[in-house]
């Protein structure tokens, strides 16, 4: 299997995720999404974004797969161990419901808010919008925890947290935000958060990488500029 990433993309993180805590074999290429050569944009199949996996069948073809989450679920029914969906379709559709609400409700206002550079309303505004995603999601977990679904890692874990990290990161270092720490809400979340940040799955694609805080800080600069 071929897993073409950029190290910095929480897209690309959440296949990336998937691949590490599964155990799937794959070649890592690292790519620049945004150089459209000829040859990316047929590995891409015109979408010119990561993560994109291509894995050889038996018949000879391949079978090509772009945007994070769909890549996610064919790495599920790739590889069915070590689940990170729920087996009953009801259960599988409400994760997939947060898959969609963290795409709808938080990473849209995140990188506005990260590119607002003027501390006005508007900013105000986007803050507020990614907070209250960020609130509904928080008391969709599971009670006891620590991850979304309970003891084991789920694809909603996988969906959120690359971006939860930046949230936490890049917000904190160039709009000098930070997350509530009172209330039942925000500690459950906060659970959450340490629990993921501590799985192999994510220290694996992330901190367990030389200099990675500060690279992905280095990376980010020309959003917080509003570029």
């Amino acid at each position: 299997m071929k897993f073409y990433n950029a190290w910095y993309c929480p897209f690309g993180q959440r296949a990336w995720m998937t691949l590490v805590h599964k155990g799937i074999d794959f070649d890592y290429i690292e790519v620049d999404p945004y150089d459209e050569t000829e040859s990316w944009m047929a590995i891409s199949r015109g979408a010119a974004m990561v993560p994109v996996v291509i894995q050889p069948n038996a018949d000879g073809a391949d079978t090509t797969i772009v945007e994070s989450n769909r890549v996610i679920e064919y790495l599920e029914d790739l590889q069915p161990m070590t689940p990170i969906f729920a087996s009953q379709p009801n259960q599988k559709a409400e994760q997939k419901y947060w898959m969609d609400h963290v795409g709808n409700n938080i990473v849209p206002y995140f990188y506005k808010f990260l590119k607002a550079v003027e501390p006005d309303q508007k900013q105000a505004y986007l803050r507020e919008k990614m907070i209250a995603g960020m609130v509904t999601i928080t008391e969709a977990m599971d009670h006891m925890g620590p991850f979304f679904d309970g003891a084991e890692l789920s694809a909603v874990d996988i969906a959120f947290f690359p971006f939860a990290f930046r949230i936490e990161t890049l917000l904190g270092e160039y709009r000098n935000f930070h997350l509530p720490t009172e209330g039942s809400s925000w500690q459950r979340y906060h659970q959450w958060y340490n629990a993921v940040l501590k799985h192999t799955s994510f220290k694996t694609t992330g901190t367990d990488n030389d200099g990675y805080v500060n690279r992905l800080i280095e990376h980010y600069q020309p959003y917080s500029l509003g570029s």
